[in-house]
């Protein structure tokens, strides 16, 4: 099967539900603690950063679009389909299409207030970088095992992923003024979805491709 078996995979998905459960009510009672935290990590981001790191945030920057991430998972979606994968392909979609959706009704939820009418606050989390961590997890996880054996290599790679996705979180900080806290938001709720999202996968796949009489790999 594309998605290997994770012993750790039922405890990473509590794990990182109770850290979002936690970050939301710390967003949504508008906790002191989250104050500080973001307006800390702003100013590090902002003003106290190396030249040289900057350089590299602003990398990051370059990939931290729409109009390149939209792309790119069509690019990942062909790839499991041309790699005959049909059901991987759907389920990647359909997961990103409801982790937008869920993210879109979770920062509804926790960032609506009332100041001379309703006004929402900034995406947590934020759906550009939930986006991006499920894309890099696709290709990192479950695409780069395939195509690369060396095993240094991969591991070289997947770090790789890790870096960037982090140097576009520092660079939304610098250029859309976006709270930490949205990005903090973006790793646990996109891990989390994740992990279920394979849990789900590994479920269900030979299912699907029996109800839809589907000839392809899963």
């Amino acid at each position: 099967m594309l998605i290997q078996p994770d012993k750790l995979r039922k405890l990473l998905i509590l794990v990182f539900s109770a850290l979002f459960l936690f970050l939301a009510i710390q967003i949504r009672f508008d906790m002191l603690f989250m104050h500080v935290i973001d307006n800390g990590a702003s100013l590090v981001i902002q003003n106290l950063i190396p030249h040289g790191v900057q350089n590299w945030i602003n990398f990051g920057g370059l990939f931290a679009h729409y109009w390149i991430l939209v792309p790119a998972m069509v690019l990942v979606s062909s790839l499991l389909y041309f790699m005959n994968y049909k059901i991987a392909m759907w389920w990647f979609i359909i997961t990103q299409v409801l982790s937008m959706l869920l993210a879109l009704t979770i920062s509804f939820i926790l960032q609506i207030h009332w100041v001379s009418g309703p006004k929402l606050g900034p995406a947590i989390p934020n759906i550009l970088l939930l986006w991006w961590l499920q894309l890099l997890a696709t290709i990192a996880v479950i695409i780069m095992p395939n195509l690369v054996k060396n095993r240094r290599m991969r591991l070289g790679l997947t770090m790789v992923t890790i870096i960037l996705w982090w140097l576009m979180l520092m660079a939304c900080i610098q250029r859309n003024d976006m709270p930490f806290s949205s990005g903090l938001g973006s790793l646990f709720f996109g891990y989390f979805w994740w992990q279920l999202s394979e849990y789900q996968y590994r479920k269900r796949a030979k299912h699907w491709r029996h109800v839809l009489e589907i000839d392809t790999l899963i």
